[in-house]
């Protein structure tokens, strides 16, 4: 009885010392192990890329596989067409829009179209980590976007694929940029 107290003492303790953690806190410790996660994830990545672009302070990190300097920007609004491919760090593919690539993965939905998503940039119900990486794109880029949890699905993650606080990397290949009135 005496070594269950003395376990309960501990554990309440220990609650109430992570308790006045705040949430800001979290999201810091968070947000600095996602970084983190991203430059491991680089400093592994086997496939060699043209250029290494961080997005401001939102942690964001583009790997351009091909780049286009001649494309439109893509802009606020703008409708852009991408092929993606969604996989966690550990290279475990959960969603995409190449019908080949659902094949040979196993994600293959004969009810589902296999062709560029559309979206419009800043406007669209997508996670903020598309917005950010698709605004620093030219049409005809294809780039790796590493993206950390707080611009993905954060704490609640997207049962039963993506766990909480998971850093997303996509593939996306931004095959056209439309103007607002050119849909």
């Amino acid at each position: 009885m005496k070594k269950l107290s003395v376990h309960l003492v501990a554990f309440l303790g220990l609650s109430l010392a992570f308790s006045c953690v705040s949430d800001e806190e979290n999201l810091e410790v968070i947000f600095q192990r996602d970084k983190q996660a991203i430059e491991s994830f680089i400093q592994n990545y086997e496939t060699e890329y043209l250029r290494r672009e961080a997005v401001g302070e939102s942690g964001v990190t583009l790997l351009f596989l091909e780049t286009n300097p001649e494309g439109r920007q893509a802009a606020v609004r703008d409708t852009l067409y991408v092929d993606y491919t969604g996989f966690l760090l550990d290279g475990s593919i959960f969603d995409t829009s190449v019908e080949q690539v659902a094949r040979d993965n196993g994600l293959y939905n004969q009810n589902r179209a296999y062709e560029p998503f559309r979206i419009e940039l800043g406007v669209s119900m997508v996670i903020d980590g598309w917005h950010i990486a698709l605004s620093q794109m030219r049409e005809g880029e294809k780039a790796i976007a590493l993206i950390p949890s707080f611009y993905a699905y954060g704490s609640r993650g997207s049962a039963p694929v993506i766990p909480p606080n998971a850093v997303l990397a996509f593939e996306l290949d931004l095959i056209s940029v439309r103007g607002p009135q050119s849909n």
